[in-house]
Parts: C-alpha cells; sequence; structure tokens
C-alpha cells in the first residue's frame, strides 16, 4: 500500500476491531482523532513511513489493547502525549524506532493491564519513574526494552522487583548507582 495515513484512515469501517496495516509504504502524518473506531482493540501501523507528532487520538479508543506504531522510516517526533499514559485497556504498547523525545511520567504506574512496553531507539532523556515497577498487584508486564535512549539517573530499584520480564535497558545514560 502507497498512499497517505489520514486518506487510509478515513475509510476504516466505525465497527472494525483491528486495524493491521504494517510493513507498507504508508507515509505522512496520523490524523488528531479517530472518533469514528469505538471498537478498535488492535491499531498497528509498523514499518512504515509515518512521521510528524504522535497525536493524542488514544482517548478515542476506550477499547484499546495492542497499539504498534513501531519501526517508521521517517519516525514520530516530539514527546509522548500525556493522553496515551490515561488509555488503561493497553496491553502492548510498541513505539520503537521513532524519534520520540521526552520523558515517562509516573502515570505509566496506572497501565496495570500492560504487557509489552517497548520505546526502544528513540532519543527520550529522563530519569525512570519508579512507577514503571509498582503497577498494582495483578501487574503483568513481561517485556520492558528502553534500550538505546539517552535516560539518565539511577534505575529504580522497583524495576528490578518485576517478576518473570525481560527488561532490556542497554545503551543509555544510567549512573551506577541506586538508593531505596
Amino acid at each position: 500500500i502507497q498512499q497517505n495515513a489520514t486518506d487510509i484512515l478515513e475509510i476504516i469501517p466505525p465497527n472494525i476491531e483491528q486495524f493491521i496495516a504494517s510493513n507498507n509504504n504508508i507515509r505522512g502524518s496520523l490524523p488528531a482523532s479517530l472518533n469514528n473506531l469505538p471498537k478498535l482493540r488492535q491499531f498497528n501501523m509498523a514499518s512504515n513511513s509515518l512521521s510528524g507528532i504522535l497525536p493524542g487520538f488514544i482517548e478515542s479508543f476506550a477499547t484499546l489493547e495492542d497499539l504498534d506504531l513501531s519501526n517508521q522510516m521517517e519516525g514520530f517526533t516530539g514527546p509522548i502525549p500525556e493522553k496515551l499514559w490515561r488509555s488503561l485497556s493497553l496491553k502492548i504498547l510498541n513505539l520503537a524506532d521513532n524519534r520520540l523525545t521526552g520523558t515517562i511520567p509516573s502515570l505509566v504506574g496506572n497501565l496495570d493491564e500492560l504487557e509489552v512496553f517497548d520505546l526502544s531507539n528513540n532519543l527520550i532523556n529522563s530519569s525512570l519513574p519508579s512507577e514503571l515497577g509498582m503497577r498494582g498487584d495483578g501487574a503483568s508486564l513481561k517485556h520492558l526494552d528502553l534500550s538505546n535512549n539517552a535516560f539518565t539517573g539511577v534505575i529504580p530499584y522497583q524495576i528490578g522487583q518485576l517478576r518473570d520480564s525481560s527488561v532490556l535497558l542497554k545503551d543509555n545514560r544510567f549512573q551506577n548507582t541506586s538508593t531505596t
């Protein structure tokens, strides 16, 4: 598919539950709102040529469980919208291989359903919030990849408390001491 993202997204049927358009040549930016998709559970446009600022449209999807916008040839830029951290149904969040900047706020601790969290190969340059490792009793984070960014500070000891998880933090700027 070689088309503009906005043109494609305007013609999606409103009752769709999965939208997978990965590994194409879809270009351009994503629209700010996709209010016409109330049942969407999976949104995957990985490995395309999307660019621009990552929109805050996530609030349009009350049922969204899987968001994969990774591996963009052009790459999304700027910070991750705060609204994204309020999407409580997310199980998979993959924004790897873009040019995202900014921080991971303490709101990440609210994502109790999150199983896969991949922000590798971006330009994020903040410290890690301890809430990433304190996500409630039922938290089931299985894969955390924050490699190849510019994270600073110490790695919160709470990250080490994640059970049965794959945690990748290589190629950042962490200090080598930790406090409790």
